[in-house]
């Protein structure tokens, strides 16, 4: 099924590609960038980044593991890398478990919380989606509700489960960490991952004041229009980053709000350059730093000599 979405996805950038690309190219050469909505797309970015280690670290105090902020964004960061290369999430839970053993914490426990995390990430991107999508194709007011009652169902989890034990047993023999988390717990994973989804939306509704003359779609429009493409990026497991598929969505997805084909095209291509320089880079230079205090703390081969 992932690899039939992919290539129907892909199939229809390439189309769109083909179609509008001549007019994307041309908007962009006379493209007037206004580089201070860059600036708060960017910053609105890596807050979605902030705040989704936030609602992680909550999580491994609930473990029991009492880790420093600090160090849960840096390993988030770096872990954010493996999704670029091929099988991305075996990548990032590695990546997870290097880093943790180093940290001398257990590896497992924290690669197992790293997936709870982002499964709960995706149940409220896709509950999110539900009324975000309807102010588009109408019935909002009833998928609001629907999706109130998801998110209020998702914190309530923990309870639910204690009264299942059988099925609370089979989901804490898959995910690890899941039997442990309290309704507290949950409500921070819950509102850190809205906060982080909701963000993102936001930070491409600036990207496009910084490149289109005068966006027309609302601001809920956009962040559908970021949330339904991620989710499509991350079926379709065989694409590293969800690369193809996510601008494919996309580009239907803005198109489908009001934009002009160029324009959705223009923003969509605009957007995957911006969001890999904005998860790359900084993950670059946490790895840089790394290496260098590595370097510091060996002992040089004089002082190994005495």
């Amino acid at each position: 099924m992932a690899v039939v979405l992919s290539i129907l996805v892909i199939a229809g950038l390439v189309a769109a590609l083909r179609r509008d690309g001549p007019a994307a190219l041309e908007a962009w050469r006379t493209a007037d960038v206004r580089w201070s909505w860059v600036a708060l797309a960017t910053a609105l970015g890596l807050g979605g980044h902030a705040v989704a280690a936030f609602g992680w670290r909550r999580l491994l105090v609930d473990l029991g593991l009492r880790v420093q902020y600090g160090w849960v964004l840096r390993v988030f960061l770096v872990s954010n890398m493996g999704r670029y290369l091929p099988g991305g999430k075996a990548w990032q839970m590695g990546i997870v478990g290097v880093m943790s053993t180093e940290r001398g914490l257990p590896a497992i426990v924290v690669a197992g919380s790293s997936l709870l995390h982002g499964i709960v990430g995706v149940a409220v991107g896709a509950i999110l989606l539900l009324p975000l999508g309807g102010t588009l194709f109408g019935g909002a007011q009833a998928l609001f509700a629907l999706a109130a009652a998801g998110l209020a169902s998702l914190i309530a989890l923990p309870r639910i489960l204690r009264l299942f034990p059988g099925v609370r047993a089979a989901l804490a023999a898959r995910i690890t960490g899941i039997d442990t988390v309290s309704s507290a717990t949950m409500w921070a994973l819950v509102w850190t991952a809205a906060a982080g989804w909701l963000s993102w939306g936001v930070a491409l509704y600036a990207l496009a004041w910084a490149l289109l003359p005068a966006p027309t779609p609302a601001i809920p429009l956009f962040i559908a229009a970021w949330i339904g493409p991620f989710l499509a990026g991350l079926l379709a497991v065989v694409s590293p980053a969800g690369v193809g598929v996510r601008e494919g969505a996309m580009q239907a997805a803005l198109a489908a709000v009001g934009l002009a084909p160029s324009a959705a095209l223009l923003l969509t291509l605009a957007s995957r350059i911006w969001v890999t320089m904005i998860e790359v880079v900084p993950a670059a230079v946490l790895l840089a730093a790394r290496r260098g205090a590595g370097r510091d703390e060996r002992p040089s081969p004089t002082a190994s000599g005495r």
